[in-house]
């Protein structure tokens, strides 16, 4: 099956894209993407990954070429090209070709956006809860997406080897976020996530704004170590995940070893916000 993305100002067929060698992108990692998934066959939560991609973008002196409209207009059509049931959406913003490989000129970054078929997890992973192991470890520049992912990279195989499913980082006593996912607990029926250091992601927001809907209790601060160790609760939540529910932590198990009842009211209230939404 033909792939088709858009790059530099084309929708083109994937095998066509060509990026230039000294693109400072490739020689430094100097760039920002942002992932976001279709429901429906629409963006989910289009306006809220174009804020952070503009956000991620400005924090590296980096333009978007085009207007958010434009950019929906483009989704729109090669979501239809590819023709995926369900869709993961990848664009990526470098600085573009560089004379000296530590400078880029402005107006000339490299803007690519490909389309991937959406893979599920597998169905037990959220029936019975999956695993994660811990890395000391906070993010350079976290607020924003950057394209550097070398320790969750290098990390790999070592949270294969563990059958984990996700890289929980802290760092001076605090847990923070995990490598593709951000970091909720659950004590004492109070929901906590951090709120510095972090990405800022998409689907916590919006956990949040649901979790306040529902009337549960919940607070964005610090997650020292012993609110870590005596949670009842974890979850992850990511564009490309939802809500994981998490039952074990290195060789330590969560709470009674079973996917929580909070997790389970969220995960069933993200899902139907997600089964009815349209952009």
């Amino acid at each position: 099956m033909k792939k088709y993305c858009y790059f530099n100002g084309k929708i083109i067929a994937l095998n066509k894209v060509g990026i230039n060698p000294y693109d400072i992108g490739l020689l430094r990692g100097y760039g920002v993407f942002d992932v976001m998934c279709t429901e429906n066959k629409k963006p989910f939560l289009l306006d809220l990954h174009w804020k952070r991609l503009q956000d991620s973008a400005k924090e590296l002196n980096l333009k978007i070429p085009i207007a958010k409209n434009e950019y929906k207009n483009i989704l729109q059509k090669i979501i239809k090209l590819n023709g995926f049931p369900k869709s993961v959406i990848r664009t990526i913003l470098t600085g573009g070709p560089s004379d000296n490989g530590f400078s880029y000129i402005s107006g000339n970054e490299t803007f690519l956006i490909l389309i991937e078929k959406f893979i599920n997890l597998p169905k037990e992973i959220y029936s019975k809860g999956a695993k994660t192991i811990t890395l000391k470890y906070n993010r350079q520049i976290p607020l924003t997406k950057t394209t550097n992912y070398i320790t969750a990279i290098k990390h790999q195989k070592i949270k294969e080897k563990n059958k984990a499913i996700e890289i929980i980082y802290f760092q001076n006593g605090n847990f923070l976020e995990a490598s593709t996912s951000n970091l909720f607990i659950i004590k004492n029926n109070l929901i906590i996530t951090p709120k510095e250091n972090i990405l800022s992601g998409i689907t916590r927001n919006l956990i949040i704004k649901l979790a306040k809907q529902k009337g549960i209790n919940i607070e964005e601060r610090e997650i020292p170590e012993k609110d870590f160790l005596a949670a009842s609760e974890v979850f992850l939540t990511a564009t490309n995940k939802g809500i994981v529910p998490i039952v074990k932590v290195d060789n330590r198990k969560v709470g009674n070893g079973q996917v929580g009842e909070i997790t389970k009211l969220l995960m069933n209230t993200f899902n139907d916000f997600s089964n009815k939404y349209h952009l």
